[in-house]
């Protein structure tokens, strides 16, 4: 208890001593105010992007309708000819109760000749309901709706992207709308 009180007073001495260090000084102090000195400015102007949505949309229409057709030729190259050459390409597919994932262009492409490798010859129809184009840039849109490759029509989600020549192309499909595009990304 003894050693405790000493080093208090010790603590209260040395804080005592700080403070009356920090006290006025026979010296004056100045302040100088910093100086800066600008050798060039560099203005840069935003870019607006202006978006015939109607166009775009009736593009994404069209491309969707033409892989739709090539489906329905049943032969893989064609159909490829209407996806992304960028990285990311998705497309799931609901088989008899299992969803079939395949991600990159050589598994999409690989998921579509067993597709038509098969005996039915069931043609599929797409009915796009919504095209929503990103507003930022405008080089991402997705289309919701429905499609009906047997009996039964099931909900899809596409995502589409701009190519170099400003075309419209596949990104992902997700027959069956099992959760995999999210907005404009692709979860996963």
């Amino acid at each position: 208890m003894h050693l405790r009180l000493i080093c208090s007073l010790f603590l209260l001495l040395l804080g005592a001593s700080s403070l009356i260090s920090c006290g006025d000084s026979d010296s004056e102090a100045t302040i100088s105010k910093p100086t800066t000195t600008t050798t060039s400015s560099i203005v840069e102007e935003a870019t607006i992007v202006e978006i015939d949505v109607a166009a775009e949309e009736t593009a994404i229409r069209a491309l969707h309708k033409a892989h739709d057709g090539a489906v329905n030729q049943r032969e893989a190259v064609p159909v490829m000819e209407y996806w992304s050459e960028g990285t990311g390409m998705v497309m799931a597919h609901n088989f008899f109760g299992n969803v079939v994932i395949s991600r990159g262009r050589q598994k999409v492409r690989a998921t579509w000749h067993s597709i038509f490798a098969r005996k039915n010859r069931w043609l599929m129809e797409t009915t796009i309901e919504t095209v929503v184009i990103e507003k930022k840039r405008g080089r991402l849109a997705r289309s919701e709706g429905r499609f009906k490759y047997l009996v039964n029509a099931k909900d899809y989600r596409a995502l589409y992207e701009k190519g170099k020549d400003g075309g419209w192309k596949i990104k992902a499909i997700d027959y069956g709308d099992n959760g995999l595009i999210q907005g404009f990304k692709v979860k996963g």
